[in-house]
């Protein structure tokens, strides 16, 4: 600091910061650029916070995340004030994190939870979705620079090379003029290219970008098919499955083991309805329809094939218990999902019978239905804006709905009905970081296999893209997910592609070595680093970035929920109100009654 810090003075007088320009400003993101590139780490976050337009949250998370309480408060103190409702609301949390691991030291009750590092990650996603909805830190998010290009003002040894420049910074580029008389140069083969073709050419291999998990990390091997898979939220390379024969599989990616099992059971079969019990007579085979995590990962949903819906409770290592079990809808679960309003957590199912239905987590209780929509109900995705949660599905006629929910004042209302490209069945995915608008997705086929990714215009009920390269002959609905509000990857003709959510052409695709199903299911974790596939053979393989190969070199915590979680928001409501419950369904409780049967 002291041996850079007179010419950051220098320069920060020569710029003028009071009265800054276009082009001082970009100037002084130059600076920082250099800064960063030359090691100047602490310098350039003093810059960052004396200049206040750029904040590093990788920066803030980081303090977070190594207790560095006192570095994260100065920090913050440089974009706004204290008294500042975000500001605020972002050091309540932090010091709220502080106290109890303070308490956890301090107290014999609660040594017990030995989740600091779980509770520091939990208490970091609450600060950094307050600043990237604060109006005043929200632009200052993004860093301006491309600092893949670093200082490289010039490409000297351009053939065709194009002197324009309107910014600061975009390099000096030129647009490749393709002699199709020439042969192109050979590219290092890996499993993740792009293929590109151009009018009479054949096609041209172009590295997928490294923000892109393509380097085959693990290969896990389920008992079963995999029919839907999701990563925990928090404990990031948890894998949750669920299969054809209707099992559930807790995986640590890391180590590469299933470290909980629990195979299909009807827990209280007195409470279910006459015709599920025929019809589980009738037919006893069960598959997973949809799993999933709740958003903190207190709790994960199961839709099964038949009518059931249990809700477990996790609260990281080895034990799982039963939240609750219904007897949801008649026919088949299509699919779930979770979401918070007012502080009360919901499930949704949709199902055959038409009907869409939202759950309390917490005590069972149906909530509210929608009713007979004139069309079997096949996929469902809600969002919250401000006061309101949205619930958008799909029906197997090709139909796209939308409803807004008040919990406070118990009203349901329609507010649009589109149609769907295709008019077939359509999944649904919503996308949100915090740093660009909320984005809705749907993926469908038509009655003759053509398939269609779109991004959709909610408010207008239009859509805004058609991504292209998906197989045109599907008898199946092609499974897709999202990544860092930045990228759309489908499973499609057996291999997995990627597509620039901004761009409709295809970016790339990765064969994964061979071995995957023509439909492969797929799921990126939070963070975008790891990326599940399914395989034959009832595997799934684990695809990593360099970031998320670190992430799996990292020594296995074995952590829980701690103590300091536990007093946020839905916390208290994943676990059981009478304490004899949490022996009944977890992994210790099967085994004690197992001995005792033996015995």
């Amino acid at each position: 600091m002291d041996s850079f810090g007179g010419t950051w003075r220098f320069l920060r007088q020569k710029m003028g910061f009071l009265g800054m320009s276009t082009i001082n400003e970009e100037l002084a993101f130059l600076v920082l650029q250099f800064l960063k590139e030359q090691g100047y780490d602490e310098t350039a976050h003093t810059l960052e916070r004396e200049i206040g337009f750029y904040f590093d949250m990788k920066y803030l998370e980081d303090m977070v995340l190594r207790g560095k309480w006192d570095e994260t408060e100065r920090y913050l103190s440089g974009f706004t004030h204290f008294s500042h409702n975000t500001i605020s609301d972002a050091c309540l949390w932090i010091r709220a994190q502080e106290y109890f691991e303070a308490i956890e030291k301090e107290h014999i009750l609660y040594s017990q939870y030995k989740g600091t590092e779980v509770g520091r990650i939990l208490m970091t996603d609450h600060v950094k979705k307050d600043i990237e909805a604060d109006s005043l830190l929200s632009g200052k998010l993004k860093f301006p620079i491309n600092q893949s290009n670093s200082w490289k003002w010039q490409h000297r040894h351009c053939i065709h090379p194009n002197p324009i420049i309107n910014t600061l910074f975009v390099d000096h580029v030129f647009q490749p003029q393709y002699n199709l008389s020439i042969a192109q140069p050979a590219v290092k083969k890996s499993i993740a290219t792009s293929l590109v073709t151009y009018p009479g050419q054949s096609h041209i291999s172009v590295p997928i970008p490294d923000d892109i998990p393509k380097t085959l990390a693990r290969t896990l091997n389920e008992e079963s098919s995999p029919m839907s898979m999701d990563f925990h939220p928090v404990l990031k390379t948890v894998l949750l499955v669920g299969t054809c024969a209707g099992s559930i599989g807790l995986w640590n990616v890391s180590s590469g083991e299933k470290f909980h099992s629990i195979n299909f059971q009807v827990w209280d079969i007195g409470a279910c309805s006459t015709t599920f019990k025929e019809a589980l007579l009738e037919n006893p085979l069960i598959s997973v329809n949809c799993i999933m995590w709740s958003p903190k990962g207190l709790f994960f949903g199961v839709a099964y094939s038949k009518h059931i819906l249990p809700v477990f409770s996790y609260s990281g290592g080895h034990e799982v218990w039963l939240k609750l079990e219904t007897d949801a809808h008649v026919g088949n679960v299509n699919d779930l999902a979770f979401t918070v309003h007012h502080r009360q957590l919901l499930v949704i199912t949709c199902r055959s019978d038409n009907k869409t239905k939202v759950w309390d987590v917490h005590d069972g209780t149906n909530v509210f239905t929608i009713g007979d929509c004139g069309a079997a109900v096949y996929s469902v995705c809600p969002c919250t804006k401000i006061a309101f949660v949205y619930i958008f599905s799909t029906f197997v006629d090709g139909k796209m709905k939308g409803w807004l929910y008040d919990n406070n004042n118990k009203f349901v209302q329609a507010v649009f009905d589109y149609d769907t490209p295709g008019l077939g069945c359509t999944k649904l995915a919503y996308s949100t970081d915090g740093q660009r608008l909320d984005l809705l997705f749907s993926c469908g086929a038509n009655i003759n296999g053509q398939s269609f990714l779109v991004e959709w215009d909610e408010s207008e009920g239009t859509i805004k893209r058609t991504y292209r390269g998906l197989t045109q002959n599907s008898l199946s609905v092609v499974h897709f997910d999202t990544s860092k509000n930045q990228f759309l990857a489908a499973g499609d003709n057996h291999i997995v592609k990627f597509w620039d959510m901004d761009k409709v052409e295809l970016l790339g695709t990765i064969v994964v070595e061979g071995g995957l199903p023509e439909k492969p299911r797929i799921r990126f974790n939070k963070e975008g680093t790891l990326l599940a596939i399914s395989a034959n053979e009832n595997r799934i393989k684990i695809l990593a970035t360099d970031c998320g190969l670190q992430l799996l070199q990292t020594p296995e915590i074995g952590a829980r929920v701690p103590l300091s979680y536990i007093v946020y928001p839905l916390a208290i409501a994943a676990y059981p109100q009478n304490p004899n419950q949490l022996d009944r369904w977890s992994g210790k409780g099967d085994r004690e009654r197992r001995r005792r049967k033996r015995d």
